[in-house]
């Protein structure tokens, strides 16, 4: 377990230093009450970082919210959540995604496996930040215990300011199959576009 928590921070370490090639502004923390993503579009800071590539983070509690298709795999499940991420302040966020476990799956372990799916973001405002990825892989460190990983990519489709954003997060999870419910953090960068 120690182990893995190493490698979870070094990953975390590496695309955190990964990020954009040149930042000229700095994101508020989580906890800010001037996040820029509430700042108006008429704000000339707020223009200024449509141009940058800037860093995305958050944190989410997250719980699976309905099984769609049960039956034989690729399985279809929903996943809902909430928490706070730069950009989006106190946020919600929504998951759909087709997961494939092993053959044959591995008795009491339900949730290994791999997967992938599309993720839409509700900012404080209201205005969505959509993404997909198709790489995720569940790994049981226990039977309580799941480990979750993938990368996302934002898309075209969001609405308000996420209209055109462009980047992309790295979702690490842990969750308990008993219940239902983990937690994630997201580390990754952002680019607004017109």
């Amino acid at each position: 377990m120690r182990n893995l928590k190493c490698v979870f921070m070094l990953s975390l370490v590496l695309m955190f230093f990964a990020g954009c090639e040149k930042m000229e502004i700095q994101p508020d923390p989580l906890n800010a009450a001037d996040d820029i993503s509430l700042k108006s579009a008429d704000d000339a800071q707020y223009k200024g970082s449509m141009k940058h590539c800037v860093p995305f983070k958050g944190e989410f509690q997250v719980y699976v919210s309905n099984i769609i298709h049960p039956g034989p795999p690729p399985k279809i499940q929903e996943a809902e959540g909430f928490g706070k991420a730069t950009h989006l302040g106190k946020a919600k966020v929504y998951l759909k995604q087709w997961w494939m476990p092993p053959m044959p799956p591995p008795t009491g372990f339900p949730w290994a496996g791999t997967g992938w799916g599309e993720v839409a973001f509700t900012a404080a405002n209201g205005d969505i930040l959509k993404a997909v990825y198709d790489d995720a892989i569940g790994k049981h460190v226990s039977k309580t215990l799941v480990f979750v990983s993938f990368t996302g990519h934002f898309k075209d489709g969001g609405t308000g300011r996420f209209k055109h954003a462009k980047g992309e997060f790295r979702w690490d999870g842990v969750f308990n199959p008993f219940l239902n419910e983990g937690t994630t953090t997201l580390t990754g960068n952002i680019k607004y576009s017109k």
